[in-house]
């Protein structure tokens, strides 16, 4: 993301990029859900919803339904979108107040269309597997890419700032600027910066997650699904082809393997594989961007994916090197 959006920017300028990535590596990528300024993201690169969705194998996402926070069995959509129209300078919301102290029975999401939509089941499947526009999308828009591991930061010796890189293939890379996007792992802002974390987990209590695929049957609904659990929460994903599946919950307060047993317990669907277990701390670096080193996504930090922010703040991040 960072490279392609950055190449794209700074297009016809002297400045070089370079991406630095093994393919050994994998990557977490297990929330699958954004938001809706990636629309603006991908249109910026060129891209349109059709060639990200075809891709993809994306659904269209018009809010996030809450289910069973308040009490089993209760359910609130947070929908993409406004509710009602404010009227001569007053928010809408108090009117909607004012109605339901009159006796209005109406829900406050009867007046957004997100939520009508959502409920409507609107937006149908697209057709599977077409053709990908993508695939005559050159790599990060020209950007060089170079498949290695970094083996050695070096660090300038007069003020602490990183003069280069070396890798697995005995190369070095020097630059003037270096964006993190190791992971939790910080190679480049914590490994090599030493810049310090802040822990939140005194005030967010999950700290693991859980992550599991499984087959997709029916018509994906237009929304992704948020469980209160015994221990924390579960998100349901649909994709054209699958679903994502999950539980972020506090170590504190549930085992590994009880956590392990609710979440297979409510999936509805066959698994794909195996859950696997990624073990967080919630909070964030306490510079993000030091020296001459910018870290980004969970390089940063980390916040539980419960309004599915986790890539709209790498948006964020990116918007702000520019």
């Amino acid at each position: 993301m960072a490279a392609a959006s950055l190449q794209r920017h700074f297009q016809g300028s002297p400045l070089k990029i370079t991406l630095i990535e093994s393919s050994e590596i994998g990557t977490i990528g297990v929330g699958e859900a954004t938001i809706p300024t990636i629309r603006n993201f991908y249109q910026n690169l060129g891209l349109s919803d059709l060639d990200v969705m075809r891709a993809t194998g994306a659904t269209c996402k018009l809010g996030i339904r809450f289910n069973d926070w308040l009490k089993p069995g209760s359910s609130f959509l947070h929908p993409f979108g406004l509710f009602g129209q404010d009227l001569r300078g007053v928010p809408f919301h108090h009117y909607w107040l004012r109605l339901k102290a009159l006796g209005d029975e109406s829900e406050i999401g009867e007046y957004s269309l997100g939520a009508s939509l959502d409920k409507g089941g609107k937006f149908t499947q697209p057709s599977r597997n077409p053709p990908s526009s993508l695939s005559v999308f050159d790599w990060a828009l020209g950007v060089k890419r170079i498949d290695a591991r970094i083996t050695r930061v070096n660090l300038r010796p007069e003020d602490g700032f990183i003069a280069s890189v070396d890798l697995d293939t005995g190369a070095t890379v020097e630059g003037e600027l270096f964006i993190d996007c190791s992971g939790f792992r910080g190679l480049l802002i914590e490994e090599a910066l030493h810049t310090g974390y802040e822990d939140w987990s005194p005030w967010l209590l999950c700290d693991r997650a859980l992550a599991v695929q499984s087959e997709g049957s029916g018509e994906p609904p237009p929304y992704t699904d948020v469980s209160a659990q015994t221990a924390g929460w579960r998100w349901r994903i649909p994709l054209q082809h699958r679903y994502g599946n999950g539980y972020v919950y506090s170590s504190r307060h549930i085992s590994d393997d009880d956590a392990m047993a609710e979440l297979k317990g409510a999936v509805p669907d066959p698994l794909l594989h195996e859950p696997r277990q990624i073990r967080f701390t919630p909070g964030r670096r306490l510079k993000a961007w030091n020296k001459n080193c910018v870290a980004l996504g969970l390089a940063a930090g980390f916040l539980e994916p419960l309004e599915s922010t986790s890539i709209a703040l790498i948006e964020t991040g990116i918007e702000k090197i520019k």
